[in-house]
């Protein structure tokens, strides 16, 4: 009994430091009318409904994890796989975009699309900040437009969410250089190249 007793001793000390709250979310008048062995009771179950809490948070982390690898995995075979025409390597530089409810100045970025794909791009504030404010956009090629995206289910002709590079395969072979912007989402320079074929893809090599 002693020990049930300092049990709920600490137990309540606790409780005291963090304000009322109380283990499966209890009342304060109904737990204070609790014996000493329902206080532990309690306890012992709030403890296991935490560990299976923290337990399925970890494995929601896990299956995340996969998925972002198997996400990367599957891009890289597009990538590879892409014929000439389908995959552009740009460069973003000079850009500002809104970050923390207004402009601000971001780090050049590079971006490699593949046709029917989008590809997650990180925005960032220059290192030495103190607080680097950051965001990520969704950039996607169908052939003659890149598009850059604040979701990636955006619309990219819709105005205000999107900012779209427009030309054809020549021009893209080329060298294509713009100044780009929507000026409550993003502007800056942005160059893109078609990327040649890396291999002849075979899926039996």
């Amino acid at each position: 009994m002693n020990f049930f007793r300092t049990l709920s001793f600490l137990a309540l000390l606790t409780l005291s430091a963090c304000g009322t709250r109380y283990p499966l979310g209890i009342p304060e008048d109904q737990w204070l009318a609790m014996t000493t062995e329902q206080h532990l009771q309690a306890q012992q179950t709030q403890s296991k409904q935490d560990r299976a809490a923290d337990e399925r948070r970890a494995a929601d982390a896990r299956a995340r994890e996969a998925e972002a690898v198997r996400q990367r995995a599957e891009l890289d075979l597009r990538r590879s796989q892409a014929r000439y025409g389908e995959r552009v390597q740009c460069i973003l530089s000079d850009a500002q975009t809104r970050l923390g409810g207004k402009m601000r100045r971001i780090e050049p970025v590079a971006l490699d699309v593949v046709q029917g794909t989008f590809a997650e791009v990180d925005l960032s504030e220059p290192a030495g900040q103190t607080m680097r404010f950051r965001t990520t956009v969704f950039a996607r090629f169908d052939g003659q437009t890149l598009s850059i995206c604040q979701d990636a289910n955006d619309d990219p002709i819709r105005a205000g969410t999107c900012i779209r590079m427009l030309g054809t395969i020549v021009d893209y072979r080329r060298g294509l250089d713009q100044q780009i912007g929507e000026p409550n989402f993003l502007r800056g320079r942005l160059r893109c190249d078609l990327m040649p074929p890396q291999r002849l893809y075979s899926p039996n090599p």
